[in-house]
């Protein structure tokens, strides 16, 4: 099987974003741009601070009156700790493939590949974007190309995104805004706390504010974005998060400096950088009250979306998931993001997804794989959404 053996390959391919050995990248961005040649596209190489992506286009692609443009990525998180295979070795067995990036996001990439060798004709226009930044947020890849190149996107009728699960079709996503805020304190001797303002402490007393906040949130509620099964909601909602907290140096000094940084995901009906100014009020009332001087950065911003199963894209991707898996399939909203965040935010054009990642397949931890199963299904499922039948 083409698409498996081309897996293979691509995840021996060392591509850590967030560790760039760039030789790594050079190597597989001419892989994948190579395989592409052979199925008669022709490809360019778009590099951003030496991160490598690949863009392809089909023959005729400018005259095609259809233009589907598919969209992944080709670099991984670090492997980390726990694995039983090597990472960067695939590793076949049970009817699965063991390797950092199988599933997230080099099997969708295999899958497209495979899916070209099985069609003879395109009557569409084809393009394909895979890009080398998107764990490290894009700004060299998707964000530098939508900048520099906005008219190969404006060109497209839709959007594909690869990097998706298979629990259903996806036809939106999150809204995300990040931010970090840090207190000022006034540092000393542990022994003599009145001289000091203990900005851990504080840190602690706004922390337990901002948990409230959260509560709160869970209660927007999205009216058109159903996800995937979990313990909350059917559909979308609100999640603010506390991520990370760093404050002290040592025992007996207390702090005058704390770090409090947060996620916070949105549903599709709200903006992000309208939101932040609630978030903003609440943190200056809190502030005077704990008598703390404080600041406030808002970073890692972009609204979400949610497509209507109406759509006729929508429709003609559903029908072909539900005749290669012979069931009914939902159209589902990811409760994470992904590049077409930032694709449809630009575009507005539809921009929707399915791919081989199975919610069990432990992406982002130790011991990730794709079910080659899932692999063989996507192939399908694109072929035939290419092909324009079910």
């Amino acid at each position: 099987m083409y698409a498996k053996e081309v897996l293979k390959r691509l995840v021996g391919f060392k591509t850590v974003s967030a560790e760039p050995d760039f030789k790594e990248f050079e190597e597989a961005s001419n892989f994948i741009a190579g395989e592409l040649e052979k199925t008669g596209f022709s490809t360019e190489i778009f590099s951003k601070n030496n991160f490598p992506s690949v863009l392809a286009f089909s023959q005729g692609y400018e005259e095609a009156k259809e233009k589907i443009v598919f969209i992944s990525h080709y670099d991984v998180v670090p492997a980390g700790d726990g694995w039983e295979t090597e990472p960067f070795e695939a590793c076949e067995k049970n009817g699965k493939i063991f390797a950092r990036g199988a599933s997230d996001a080099k099997g969708g990439i295999a899958a497209f590949l495979g899916a070209l060798k099985e069609i003879e004709r395109k009557e569409c226009g084809l393009a394909f974007f895979c890009f080398a930044d998107e764990e490290i947020g894009g700004k060299n890849g998707i964000r530098a190309l939508l900048r520099e190149r906005e008219e190969v996107f404006q060109k497209a009728s839709v959007f594909y995104i690869l990097d998706c699960l298979t629990n259903g079709v996806e036809t939106g996503a999150s809204g995300n805004l990040s931010g970090k805020i840090t207190l000022h304190g006034k540092a000393g001797h542990s022994a003599y706390p009145f001289r000091c303002v203990n900005a851990l402490e504080k840190g602690v007393l706004l922390c337990s504010k901002l948990i409230e906040f959260g509560k709160e949130e869970a209660n927007h509620v999205s009216k058109i974005a159903k996800v995937c099964d979990n313990p909350v909601n059917k559909y979308m909602w609100n999640r603010f998060s506390i991520t990370i907290f760093r404050s002290g140096i040592k025992s007996n000094i207390i702090p005058g400096y704390a770090e409090i940084c947060f996620n916070w995901r949105f549903i599709p009906e709200e903006d992000p950088m309208e939101r932040k100014k609630d978030l903003e009020s609440i943190l200056e009332q809190v502030g005077k009250e704990l008598g703390v001087e404080f600041s406030v950065e808002f970073f890692e911003y972009f609204p979400g979306y949610c497509i209507s199963e109406e759509n006729s894209w929508v429709k003609r991707l559903k029908s072909c998931v539900e005749n290669v898996m012979g069931r009914e399939v939902e159209c589902l909203a990811t409760l994470g993001a992904t590049d077409g965040n930032v694709i449809y935010a630009k575009t507005k054009k539809p921009t929707i997804g399915f791919g081989p990642i199975d919610e069990d397949a432990n992406i982002h931890a130790a011991n990730e794989f794709i079910r080659i199963s899932a692999l063989q299904t996507v192939k399908e499922v694109i072929r035939r959404f290419i092909q324009g039948y079910v």
